[in-house]
Parts: C-alpha cells; structure tokens; sequence
C-alpha cells in the first residue's frame, strides 16, 4: 500500500491576478489472498481551487445581455433582460476538471490449465472506476457541471505467461451515459456542447511476446 501527499502553489508570471492551490491525499493498495486472486483498490481526495481570480470570464448565468454600468449596475444570475458584468471574481471556487473525489479498483481470478502441453490460465477479470462530479468551466456554472459517473468494465480470457494473452472485453457494461465534457460554444451565449462517454463496446484483443 503506498499513500502520497499532495500539496502546491503557483501564480501565473501572465496573469498577476490568478493564483491556485491543489492539495490532497493519494492511497494505492494490491492484494493477493490466495495464489489465483488479485485485488487492486486507489483513491484520490483532490482540493483543487483558486486562490485569486478576480478577471475571470462570467458564466453563462450572468452573460449575454447589456453591459453593466455604474448607472446600471450588474443584475442578479439569470435576469431577463438584465446588465452582465465584464469579468467576474471567482476567488475561492474549484478547478474544472478536477474531481473532488475518484476512485479505481478492480480483481481478477484465474484458474490454471494446460492447452498445448504449455502451462496456462483461465482467468476472469473487473476494472471499476468512479469519479464524483467535477466543473467543466472556469467560471462554475450549473449548465458545465458534470455529474459524477462509475464505469465498469469485464475481460475473461485463457493467457499463457509471458507468451500469448486471448481474451473478450466488455467496457461500460452497465451502459452508463455521461459525459466527458461539457463547454460553452465560443462567440455564443448560452450555447453548451457536450462531449458524451463511450458507450458499452465489446471486443477481443489477441496478443503475443516474440
């Protein structure tokens, strides 16, 4: 088992008014109980935020109308008709892209036969992951926030050591749909794409050592 500790700081040389802070706690672990079973479990607590942003772009929320004035001040989020504000201070908020919370594991069993005269496994195997929701903007906005997801994957396959691997896969088997991205549409208010996840595919790989 190994645990890491993270910690750093940094501003940018470019922009004197933007500065973060990522911090947190990494721990992996394998087990082995018994000679044909293999556990792994890894997780991650991630504290990823900016310590000053006062210029930042304004999310959707607060964009798109009249430019805000000292006579006609900012309005509030989503106000029709309302007067958005040149930048905004996101002083505080998290990082997009950063999930607060993910986690790995997985295992795998084998049994050992004899195909050819060559000592080999049977084996069956589970690869799991699992991230909580993360921003996908600079500037939080309820419209780029994905939600956490979980993906499970299946493999199961006949290998001999160090000489020939045949198996069949099966990767988001439980056909979860998410998405990997979500981003505002540049020149346009109010207009998000999304990038979806890989749906559930299934397959075989075949390999070889020379």
């Amino acid at each position: 088992m190994f645990i890491h500790l993270t910690k750093g700081k940094s501003c940018s040389p470019i922009c004197p008014c933007c500065c973060l802070r990522t911090r947190g706690i990494e721990i992996d672990s394998a087990f082995r109980p018994t000679s044909r079973l293999s556990l792994y479990a890894n997780g991650a607590f991630t504290d990823a935020r900016y310590i000053r942003f006062v210029d930042a772009p304004c999310p959707p929320e607060l964009a798109g109308g009249p430019a805000a004035t000292a006579l006609n001040p900012a309005s509030p989020a989503a106000t029709p008709g309302g007067f958005s504000p040149a930048n905004c201070d996101i002083s505080g908020q998290r990082l997009p892209g950063v999930s607060k919370w993910a986690f790995s594991y997985g295992a795998e069993y084998n049994v050992p036969i004899r195909i050819a005269a060559t000592d080999s496994q049977f084996y069956i195997g589970y690869d799991g992951s699992y991230r909580s929701r993360f921003l996908s903007n600079p500037a939080r906005s309820i419209f780029t926030d994905v939600a956490g997801y979980s993906i499970s994957n299946f493999r199961i396959g006949v290998k001999a050591r160090n000489k020939w691997n045949v198996f069949g896969w099966v990767r988001n088997a439980f056909g979860q749909n998410y998405f990997e991205l979500l981003a505002l549409q540049a020149g346009n208010t109010g207009l998000v794409v999304g990038q979806p996840g890989d749906p559930r595919t299934f397959g075989g790989t075949i390999s070889t050592r020379f």
